[in-house]
C-alpha cells in the first residue's frame, strides 16, 4: 500500500504545474477552418520554392502575406472571441492570398 500511495503522490505532483499553467492561459477561441488552411498555404508556398516554381523574392512576399493574415487572426482572437465579421474579413484575405499563390507559382518564371 505504501508504494501505492507513493505512486499516486507523484502523480499529483508531477500534474501541478499543467493544472496551474492550464488555469493560468485564458482558452483561445477555436479557428480550426482558418488554421487548416493557412497550414495549407503554407504548404503550396513550400512545395512551390521545391519545385522552382516560386523563387526567393516570390517566396519571401507569399511569407509576408500568410504572416499578415496571421497577425489578424490573432488580433480577432485577442478579445477571446472571433466574431462573424473577423472571421469573414480574415477568410477574404484568405481568398486574395490564395489567388496570389497560385499566379506567382504559375507565371512561369524560375529561379
Amino acid at each position: 500500500m505504501s508504494k501505492f500511495n507513493s505512486c499516486i503522490a507523484a502523480i499529483i505532483v508531477a500534474a501541478l504545474p499543467a493544472l496551474a499553467l492550464a488555469q493560468a492561459t485564458p482558452a483561445s477561441p477555436a479557428t480550426p477552418g482558418i488554421d487548416k488552411r493557412q497550414a495549407n498555404q503554407e504548404r503550396r508556398i513550400q512545395q512551390g520554392v521545391k519545385s522552382g516554381e516560386l523563387n526567393a523574392r516570390e517566396a519571401a512576399k507569399l511569407e509576408k502575406g500568410q504572416a499578415k493574415i496571421q497577425r489578424m487572426e490573432d488580433k480577432a482572437k485577442a478579445d477571446g472571441v472571433v466574431t462573424a465579421q473577423e472571421r469573414k474579413r480574415i477568410q477574404h484575405a484568405q481568398d486574395v492570398q490564395s489567388k496570389r499563390i497560385a499566379r506567382e507559382k504559375h507565371d512561369k518564371q524560375r529561379k
